[in-house]
């Protein structure tokens, strides 16, 4: 498959919180003051619909959880909160579900993970979900504003 190009790499950025509404989390922790915790209350109160992705769990912090990915119901894309060899292990059943919208939350996302998203012609962001969202306020627009003037995530780029 052919890699993304910048520009709809860059329309995938802008649109990923706007257009879609429907993701499967993996990794969300079962820690209620974890990030990926955090990250999906807020999420949710922006009327996001989440499924979660955990083995051990049916429920989350009152989010659905499933087994894998193979049995998540049709989303929009798919939220990573993984070590980057759990996420590398994860992407192949993205594209095999049809899932081709990808954000890898930081950290969760390696030079191996990267290659591979690109190879399998994925659309994915690298960058922080707070970054992003265009109804994250203070700090994360403090943030936002800091990193794009300085040029420290290049997804900020226009």
């Amino acid at each position: 498959m052919n890699p993304v190009n910048k520009q709809e790499r860059s329309t995938t950025v802008k649109d990923f919180f706007t257009k879609y509404k429907r993701f499967a989390v993996v990794g969300l922790s079962r820690n209620p003051k974890s990030f990926s915790r955090g990250a999906c209350k807020f999420l949710i109160e922006q009327g996001c619909k989440l499924v979660a992705v955990n083995p051990r769990e049916t429920n989350i912090g009152g989010i659905k959880s499933l087994p894998s990915l193979t049995e998540v119901p049709e989303v929009d894309g798919v939220i990573f909160f993984t070590n980057p060899q759990v996420t590398a292990t994860l992407l192949p059943q993205c594209l095999d579900k049809g899932i081709r919208r990808v954000w890898f939350q930081q950290g969760t996302a390696d030079d191996t993970v990267l290659r591979l998203a690109q190879q399998m012609g994925l659309y994915y962001t690298n960058s922080c979900v707070f970054l992003h969202h265009p109804k994250a306020g203070f700090p994360h627009n403090v943030h936002r504003t800091i990193a794009a003037i300085f040029k420290l995530d290049d997804t900020l780029k226009s």
